[in-house]
């Protein structure tokens, strides 16, 4: 799991990555070898003992990436001004092993002079480190694989989506050996609560290093809404909440999965009208190879 400087780093970019290719030997906290040492066999442990190891914490997985020292912090502030933060960690096992990736937002760098306001349009770029359950010891269990600087953007207002604690993380496997997960998140814009997934693949088999991530952001879908905050009990407008399920199928001609977006619940269908939402109201997304996104089709 390599990254390759492109021309859409930035100077400060490039420099993280130089910096970043020292810290598969520099970073000590987790890392007791390099990627190239990796075991031919890694030691698989059952589920029972892989779950009860705790995994890097957000400061461990800010350090590896950038060399920082946040003091125990899960953000911190870049001397070019801009600003890295821990999103999201998540444990899952794929062909035996146990793996653990720490996500990573950050901002635009500012260099100290002022910059244009953050719009809609203004995304955050993601990172990624990831290490697998194959440390030489108890006290180090988890050993670094690799990391990835930038796997997408995503958000608004230079903000992340919010990740929605409440609801667990969804995964499928395909045929050929990837991961798909989906992380629940939510919003709340103009009266209105949002919920809905980010998705992302994780995929270790060959690759074109030119064109594919070991991890890749591709896309979000929406699938729920309650606009409680903005129709004031039917006052304003109807009151409507909608929630959704999300569910996985085998797609014909692609080893990314079919999505579907089941809902129930209510929507506005006209001026203080509303209707029952069901089967008949499932949306379809299919995953567009070209531009690397899931797309409503």
């Amino acid at each position: 799991m390599q990254t390759r400087p492109n021309a859409r780093f930035s100077p400060r970019r490039l420099r993280a990555v130089l910096a970043g290719l020292c810290a598969a030997t520099l970073a000590t906290v987790f890392v007791p070898t390099a990627i190239a040492a990796e075991p031919a066999t890694p030691t698989k442990l059952d589920v029972a003992q892989a779950a009860a190891v705790t995994p890097p914490d957000a400061p461990t997985v800010l350090n590896i990436i950038y060399e920082v020292d946040t003091k125990g912090a899960d953000t911190y502030q870049m001397p070019d001004g801009s600003v890295v933060n821990y999103w999201f960690g998540h444990a899952f096992d794929l062909d035996g092993i146990r793996y653990f990736t720490g996500f990573v937002w950050h901002t635009r760098a500012t260099y100290g002079k002022p910059i244009e306001e953050a719009g809609p349009d203004t995304q955050v770029n993601l990172s990624e480190v990831t290490f697998t359950l194959t440390g030489s010891s108890p006290e180090r269990p988890w050993k670094f694989r690799g990391l990835e600087f930038t796997i997408g953007e995503f958000g608004a207002y230079e903000r992340p989506e919010n990740v929605d604690t409440r609801r667990k993380p969804l995964e499928y496997r395909t045929p050929a050996g990837k991961l798909l997960l989906a992380v629940p998140t939510e919003g709340f814009e103009n009266g209105v609560n949002f919920e809905g997934y980010a998705l992302f693949v994780f995929n270790i088999g060959p690759r074109d290093e030119l064109k594919d991530n070991v991890w890749t952001y591709v896309g979000s879908l929406l699938t729920g809404d309650d606009n409680a905050a903005a129709c004031d009990g039917g006052e304003v407008m109807p009151c409507a909440t909608r929630s959704g399920k999300l569910g996985f199928a085998a797609q014909a001609g692609s080893d990314m999965p079919r999505l579907t977006v089941t809902p129930s619940g209510t929507m506005i269908t006209g001026p203080g009208k509303t209707r029952q939402l069901g089967a008949a109201d499932t949306l379809t997304y299919v995953y567009d190879a070209a531009k690397k996104k899931y797309a409503e089709k």
